[in-house]
């Protein structure tokens, strides 16, 4: 007989040992509350009740995964972001408190806009657009992304945390969305150089490499056509706020300003490293 006390014992052993997180206990404690359905706190209160056998065999399959370095958010199905929980798969990337900047940003150019279509581009899980949407109730939010796989996340988070369920599009980037303009245009899109994805953690390399490797040697071919052809699917006076990496953000700024946009800038995340770039267009 294992008890609660004893099996989140082991797994922050386990868990530690392999040196897969900075966190072990926390892992642990997640992995366990999944399973179990107790929240972390009352993991503790109830250290010595006894788990069944299927949950102990659960449990411990949850936590050689964890060992063999799947990310706690693919294990545990969520990851809050901006205030909500969201379903995560491996078919799309974890959402990171970094993005939430990006959401800032795009809040702060909706003020005072009414009835705003806003368009999250290469969406993910849906965490940016649905976060739009569910702060701004007025807005019209479509969500694409050329996987499907990634469009059935975000749908399912769509349907969970709005009552109005936003427009969703199969496309590579703007190929489905012809005739279609927008007030504001959000994208975290891939953005990562072979070589920064080589030099990532393990747990990085087993989300999907279609949301994280940019292409060509600096990682921007993605932005680079995005900033290209964003124009077109913008209306006058609207925006296109796009997440990069520190390192990029000279780099973007300048084709932005070479594209046409105005009002060009960039704003930081928490580390206090630049990470949205941000222009407006005029037609």
């Amino acid at each position: 007989m294992i008890r609660v006390g004893d099996a989140l014992a082991q797994g922050t052993k386990a868990i530690q040992t392999n040196q897969v997180s900075k966190t072990p206990l926390l892992d642990a404690s997640l992995l366990l509350s999944r399973i179990t359905g107790l929240s972390r706190e009352q993991l503790y209160a109830k250290s010595d009740v006894a788990l069944s056998d299927e949950a102990v065999s659960q449990y411990h399959l949850l936590v050689s995964r964890r060992c063999e370095a799947v990310p706690i958010a693919y294990l545990t199905g969520s990851r809050e972001f901006y205030g909500r929980d969201f379903r995560v798969t491996p078919d799309v990337l974890i959402p990171r408190p970094d993005t939430e900047i990006l959401v800032e940003v795009a809040l702060s150019f909706l003020q005072g806009k009414q009835n705003p279509e806003v368009l999250d581009l290469c969406t993910g899980s849906g965490c940016v657009g649905v976060s739009l949407g569910a702060e701004r109730s007025d807005a019209r939010i479509t969500l694409a992304d050329i996987s499907a796989n990634a469009l059935e996340v975000a749908r399912s988070n769509a349907q969970e945390l709005l009552d109005d369920q936003p427009i969703i599009v199969q496309s590579d980037l703007f190929s489905e969305l012809k005739g279609k303009r927008y007030t504001l245009i959000a994208s975290n899109p891939p953005y990562l150089t072979e070589s920064w994805y080589d030099g990532t953690e393990p747990h990085v390399k087993v989300e999907p490499e279609l949301a994280l490797l940019g292409g060509e040697e600096d990682g921007l071919a993605i932005i680079r056509r995005i900033v290209s052809e964003a124009p077109e699917h913008l209306q006058d006076g609207g925006a296109l706020v796009v997440e990069c990496d520190y390192r990029q953000v000279e780099t973007v700024m300048l084709l932005l300003t070479e594209r046409g946009f105005t009002e060009v800038g960039s704003e930081s995340d928490l580390a206090q490293l630049e990470r949205v770039v941000r222009g407006i267009w005029h037609v």
